[in-house]
């Protein structure tokens, strides 16, 4: 399928900083991109670049073979049929829910926006609300509206700046579930970007994770949790652990044991010192009253339990998931087994 949309090499600084750094990133219709990063890495300036508010200063976007960002060229936003979502709802608190939707329907008929309400409203399951005002409506509603006002032109793009960021946890959970619905039945490509593992995962068919300013990998989010490219990406996508160990006859010889291991990137020599990636899920707990791990503390998650393992004799920390039909208390001295025989990822330390 060709892209809609091709951001390539671009680039955008502020100053002696790197906002977006020699970045290229392209989307195809009716696809969903999330762009996951830490806060200051350059995740919104890139909507910001892509949606015409702000210039390059170098490279190259393109909208439907289209150049619109250039060195030479700026399309001004209005011309790229581009719409966007922002955390602050943006909703103009004079105009009830009818008068937000329908407000940048410039050239329909009366009979035309009213149509078009209905159909967006319908997509947001909120039937009904036409004459409300935004003082009126829950976070979540206004949000949705939000969503709404940004679906009714029928763009060709939809960017998501951090849609969730200003919502309570419950809501939170509850607008991604209902946003990833809408976003697939409006049929609309495109582009979220948020800080939040979850939400990133919950919503992607591709997975963009940025570091620093630059896109570090891309790829389905499955390929990325199960292959992080380094460790920053670890990081970013799981709540993972890092053992220090050395590779010895193809394993990895760790203080916990000797595991198969994975090359990715890096051609590991005998005797290499390395980090090896552990998943919560890569390893069952078992009661051991002389175990050589204490759970330290526990982060329930509904359908599951994050344990912090700490190791007894030397201290780093591990975490591990468990069922919650059987919880371990903390303090348990607890033991690990292996769940399977997938080689762990490592990286050079």
């Amino acid at each position: 399928m060709n892209p809609i949309l091709i951001c390539n090499n671009i680039s955008k600084s502020y100053g002696t900083k790197h906002a977006v750094n020699n970045l290229s990133i392209s989307l195809s219709e009716g696809e969903i991109i999330s762009v996951l990063g830490a806060s200051g890495c350059g995740k919104t300036t890139l909507l910001r670049l892509i949606a015409g508010f702000e210039r390059l200063d170098n490279g190259e976007i393109e909208l439907n073979g289209v150049p619109v960002s250039t060195l030479q060229k700026h399309a001004p936003p209005e011309k790229r049929n581009i719409g966007m979502v922002f955390q602050e709802y943006s909703l103009f608190p004079h105009m009830n829910v009818a008068q937000n939707i329908t407000f940048g329907l410039h050239g329909h008929s009366e009979s035309e926006k009213q149509s078009r309400l209905e159909e967006v409203l319908d997509l947001i399951q909120l039937n009904g609300f036409n004459n409300r005002y935004p003082n009126e409506l829950s976070g979540g509603q206004q949000q949705r509206i939000a969503l709404a006002r940004s679906l009714a032109p029928k763009p060709g793009i939809l960017l998501l700046d951090e849609p969730f960021s200003n919502l309570d946890a419950l809501t939170r959970k509850e607008m991604v579930s209902d946003m990833n619905k809408i976003i697939l039945d409006s049929k609309t490509a495109s582009i979220l970007v948020t800080h939040d593992r979850e939400e990133a995962f919950a919503i992607a068919d591709t997975l963009a994770v940025m570091v620093d300013s630059k896109l570090v990998q891309i790829d389905k989010p499955g390929n990325i949790y199960d292959h992080p490219k380094n460790i920053d990406v670890a990081k970013l996508i799981a709540n993972c652990s890092f053992l220090e160990g050395t590779v010895l006859n193809n394993t990895v010889d760790t203080i916990i044991g000797s595991f198969p291991y994975l090359e990715l990137q890096n051609h590991f020599s005998e005797g290499q010192k390395v980090q090896i990636l552990i998943h919560p899920e890569d390893f069952l707990m078992t009661y051991d009253p002389n175990g050589p791990f204490k759970v330290i503390s526990r982060e329930y998650r509904g359908s599951h339990t994050i344990n912090e393992l700490q190791s007894v004799q030397y201290g780093f920390i591990l975490y591990c998931r468990e069922s919650v039909q059987y919880p371990f208390q903390i303090g348990s001295l607890v033991n690990l087994v292996k769940t399977n025989e997938i080689p762990f990822v490592i990286f050079p330390t």
